[in-house]
């Protein structure tokens, strides 16, 4: 067989994964996730400090390529838990919000509409949290650069 019958149609095929693959694979997700938002948030960090270097200098002869290169060092030797910090409260969102799509899916497949109206508000909800986050993530970030300070100062 070629994967279709006889008058064109495609035959569909469910795959059952045991627990400690799915479990595996949310782990997987969520480092995914993680990952990405700590590239994003050094990237942050370090237009931050870039910037800051070049404003409060005031001797303009000393700013070159240097200056970016200074603060992808301060970056990386004190500012990778502010990063890391910041990263992990954003995947975790995001990690939850991915396995309340797969339950709607499930949901929508069992016909339940109240609690497929439950997990979209669920989802809508998370979404708010996860731009709220982001938006503060970011002030404390550029607060860290502007005045080199560990992340939860920077939020209060």
């Amino acid at each position: 067989h070629d994967g279709f019958c006889g008058e064109g149609c495609l035959i569909h095929k469910e795959m059952q994964y045991s627990n400690n693959t799915v479990y595996a694979g949310i782990y997987m997700l969520s480092m995914w996730f993680w990952t990405s938002q700590f590239i994003v948030a050094v990237g942050q960090i370090v237009i931050s400090l870039s910037i800051s270097l070049w404003y409060f200098n005031r001797d303009r002869k000393l700013v070159s390529n240097a200056t970016f290169l200074k603060a992808v060092s301060i970056a990386t030797f004190y500012h990778l838990g502010t990063a890391a910090f910041g990263s992990l409260v954003i995947a975790i969102i995001k990690t939850i919000r991915t396995i309340l799509t797969y339950m709607e899916k499930k949901a929508a497949r069992s016909k339940q509409k109240v609690v497929l109206v439950i997990m979209r508000i669920l989802k809508c909800l998370l979404w708010c949290l996860e731009k709220c986050v982001k938006f503060v993530n970011k002030q404390a970030y550029i607060q860290t650069g502007k005045k080199e300070i560990c992340f939860l100062r920077c939020m209060l």
